[in-house]
Parts: structure tokens; C-alpha cells; sequence
């Protein structure tokens, strides 16, 4: 966490947990959203998505994912209140890779990296 505090300028730091996975942890870290950022508008599989602003909302803190403490530090992708509605209607069980595909139904727009933040 202290090169990562280093790494990326940032002033407060906390350990927001740890999550199971079938293959490999994630060790969570939180901290806060830049302000004063323009929301950002994403488009996946043809529709545009709404994201809120850095540091406003669902968006107010920035959270980094690690399987170890040797591993480098990964940063979550913002979320949308869409993909929280979303993640709430399915069950998945976790591996460790972020850039798996979430295969359900009803269908989740995204990868592993998406519903964790979710």
C-alpha cells in the first residue's frame, strides 16, 4: 500500500478488504476520487452508458485490486448505477482474473473488473 501511496500521489489509503476467489484473492484498497472531473460516457455493445462524475455519487472513491502484496496494484473502472442494478439481480463466483467474462443470465455487460467494482 506504500508504493502504491507513492506510485500514484495519494494522501489517504484504506484497506477495504479481501474477497475470495476460486483461483486467486483480491485484496481491496480505497481511496479518494479526484474532483472536479467531466463525467464520462462509455459505450458497450452498441449502448452508451452514464457514468457519474469522479468523486460524486457511486464514483466517490477509487478502489485498487491486488492478488498479493508483491503484485502491482490495479485500478477498478469507474461504475455506472446501471451495473449496480445489474449486479444485484446475479450471483458469480469469483476467480481472481479481472479480465474474465461474466457469463449469466440475466446478461452482465462486462468483465470480472466491472462486477467487482460493482
Amino acid at each position: 500500500m506504500k508504493a502504491l501511496s507513492g506510485k500514484d500521489n495519494i494522501s489517504t489509503l484504506r484497506l477495504f478488504g479481501k474477497i475470495n476467489g476460486t483461483q486467486s484473492d483480491y485484496y481491496i484498497v480505497e481511496a479518494p476520487n479526484g474532483e472536479g472531473e467531466e463525467p464520462a460516457a462509455e459505450e458497450e455493445e452498441g449502448a452508451v452508458v452514464e457514468k457519474e462524475a469522479p468523486g460524486v455519487g457511486v464514483n466517490k472513491f477509487v478502489y485498487y485490486v491486488a492478488a498479493n502484496a508483491f503484485d502491482s496494484w490495479k485500478k477498478l473502472p469507474d461504475v455506472s448505477p446501471a451495473e449496480i442494478d445489474m449486479s444485484r439481480k446475479i450471483k458469480v463466483l469469483l476467480t481472481g482474473d479481472l479480465e474474465r467474462d461474466i457469463i449469466t443470465n440475466p446478461f452482465f455487460f462486462g468483465k470480472e473488473k466491472n462486477y467487482l467494482r460493482a
